[in-house]
């Protein structure tokens, strides 16, 4: 797993390519940390952190369907939705009184192809992708989770659904 990409990181530090050079494993994740954090800082810096395009959120009778959409974190990771998904009620949610819901996206990498490697078992990728859920308590707003929707549920459905607290961000 990759270190979180802060501000406080230091000045950015290349690989350094020759001929003859003998490349390790080393050099290439400190090659792709390189153009990762340069991303991330671009993102950060020139366009914010927020929705940029997408993730609208609708009833799908006990849960709720979440559309594709892209969106940039506070740290500047991309938080990428190719597809449609639909994210059921937690139980608790079927109480008969109106109870309130946050619609959240997160940034997480998950191992990915592992490969045996001596005695050892390790992922050959990363996946970087949005993980999205439903909770009780609506997040902070420091943007390393992004709010989609507040759900009032009652009786295990969804009685209305407010996107107008999410923050919105458009890239030109």
């Amino acid at each position: 797993m990759t270190d979180q990409p802060l501000p406080s990181d230091g000045p950015p530090v290349r690989v350094n390519f020759f001929a003859g050079q003998l490349l390790t494993a080393d050099d290439l994740h400190a090659d792709q940390d390189y153009h990762r954090r340069m991303r991330y800082l671009h993102n950060r810096l020139l366009h914010g952190w927020g929705i940029v395009d997408g993730y609208h959120v609708e009833d799908d009778g006990r849960g709720v369907l979440v559309g594709p959409g892209f969106a940039i974190d506070s740290y500047g990771r991309e938080l990428v939705q190719p597809q449609r998904v639909r994210i059921d009620l937690p139980s608790e949610a079927a109480v008969d009184e109106q109870t309130l819901w946050y619609v959240v996206a997160t940034w997480e990498e998950t191992p990915s192809a592992p490969v045996p490697v001596g005695d050892e078992i390790v992922p050959s990728r990363w996946i970087e992708r949005c993980a999205l859920s439903i909770r009780p308590i609506p997040p902070e707003d420091d943007g390393q989770t992004l709010l989609l929707a507040a759900l009032t549920t009652a009786a295990g459905n969804v009685v209305s659904i407010n996107t107008s607290r999410w923050r919105s961000r458009s890239i030109p």
